[in-house]
Order: C-alpha cells, then structure tokens, then sequence
C-alpha cells in the first residue's frame, strides 16, 4: 500500500487543494454573486442609451423655447410689450383730441327756446333740471355752446387760426379740430356765469359763483368736467367746458375702448 507523502513533500498548489477542498466551489458562488449584478449593470446601460436620446431632445426643446424668450430690456421685449399694449383699442386722436361722430341733427331738441342750443334729448333734460335750480340757488348759470356740427368747428379751429396766426399745436391746445370735439356729439356744454360775462370761456370762471356751484352740484345732474387741470391730453385747463355722462349711450360715447388716463 502506497503512502500519502507527507503534507510537506506537497507542492503548493496542490497542498492548498487538498487542505481546503471548498476553494473551488467558492468561485462558482462569487460567479452567481456577480451575474445578478452584471445584469443590472447592463439593463442600467440599456435604459440609459434607450432614455438618452429623450433627454437630450428635451433639453434641446427647452433651449429652444428658453432662446425665443426675449431678455428683460432687450428691444424684442420693449416690441412685445408694445403689441400687447396695442391689443387694447387706442382712442383716435388728433392733437390730443379724441375723434366723435356728428350726431343726426334731427335727434337733438333745443335746450334754448330760440334753438342756439341744441343737445340729446336726456341731457337737455337733466341740463334744465340743473339750471333751474342753481337759480333758486341764487347762482344765475347760463349756457352759450352746445351740439356743434364738423363745418361749425371747421371755422372755429381754421379760420380763427388763420385770423390769429396760430400753429395747428397752439390752436388745438384750446380748440378742437373739426371730427374731434366732444360738441359734435351733443352731450357738451359750454358754462358762464350771466353775472359776470367778462369770464366768457376763460379759465377765471373758475373763481365764479357758476363754476363753483357746478363743482358742488353738476354731477347729481350727469354732468363731469371734461378738461380738469393736468388732464392727461395735456389740452388747456377749460373750467366752462363739461359734458354729460348719465345715461348708457352718453356714457359709452366718452368711456367705451378708452382707458380714463386717455380721457
């Protein structure tokens, strides 16, 4: 019977074989360790090249969008800020005066007996009511200038201009061109003081008993000034000039796609 050489007389290799028989084995179990892992591995790498081409579109889209973005200040800013602006309907002005149509003559009835004044109907109403009683207000209130037709302004904003030697800028800071003048509507009204004549359409009817009373009282009748100091036309401070606001239509004449700044 052959004997097993002694432990030492062993190689190496072999000694380790025979003195731990499990070494083998063990590589097989680190193989099943590492196979789930490479799997995960490469399923990771999978969705990553399936997803990659995703992102990166979507990034490129958001770029896009981020670059047809105008930069604050810039000019393409200021343009679009512009258009939404103009999205609003911007009053017809001429001058600073805002464009109105002529009202049919055969509408308008004659606040004045002798027919110097003509006005809508509702206004002249409410227009009697106001006066009659600034006279038992002990305020003598007159009115001199109502519905004006295009070819009454005609002469007051041309052919006054000629006689003065005015700029069209000079005359229109206190008349209006013809198609633009809040008379040509037959809600407006020009106010004096019968008491004191010498402040016929200037701005020292203010300091009248008439204007004074208007302030007080003009609106529990429709009526609002309509060219107050600073007004936002930059038109001349007119205390005797006011209009009529008491109705839907009077109303929408002067306010509708119109902002009050405007006005």
């Amino acid at each position: 019977m052959n004997t097993p050489p002694p432990v030492d007389d062993i190689p190496e290799a072999h000694r380790e074989a025979l003195l731990n028989p499990a070494a083998k084995p063990s590589r097989r179990r680190w193989l099943w360790l590492w196979l789930p892992l490479g799997l995960a591995a490469a399923a990771g790498i999978g969705t990553i090249q399936f997803l990659w081409p995703l992102a990166t579109a979507n990034v490129a889209e958001q770029a896009l969008e981020s670059s047809a973005e105008p930069l604050p200040g810039s000019a393409l800013e200021a343009g679009s800020s512009g258009s939404a602006a103009r999205g609003a309907v911007e009053p017809d002005t001429l001058l600073g005066h805002r464009r109105y149509p002529e009202a049919d003559a055969s509408t308008l009835v004659p606040f004045k007996s002798d027919g110097t004044v003509l006005l809508q109907p509702a206004a002249a109403e409410k227009l009697t009511s106001m006066v009659a009683q600034a006279k038992q207000d002990g305020v003598k209130l007159g009115v001199i200038s109502g519905f004006r037709t295009f070819e009454d302004q005609n002469y007051l904003f041309f052919d006054v201009k000629a006689e003065r030697g005015e700029t069209p800028q000079v005359r229109a800071d206190v008349s209006a061109p013809p198609g633009y003048s809040e008379h040509h509507t037959g809600y407006a009204v020009d106010f004096i003081d019968l008491t004191q004549p010498q402040t016929n359409l200037e701005p020292s009817f203010e300091q009248t008993p008439a204007f004074q009373w208007l302030r007080q009282n003009a609106a529990y009748y429709g009526f609002e000034l309509s060219f107050p100091p600073d007004n936002p036309q930059a038109l001349s401070y007119e205390p005797w000039h006011w209009r009529f606001v008491g109705d839907q239509e009077s109303l929408e004449t002067f306010y509708r796609s119109d902002y009050r700044s405007n006005q």
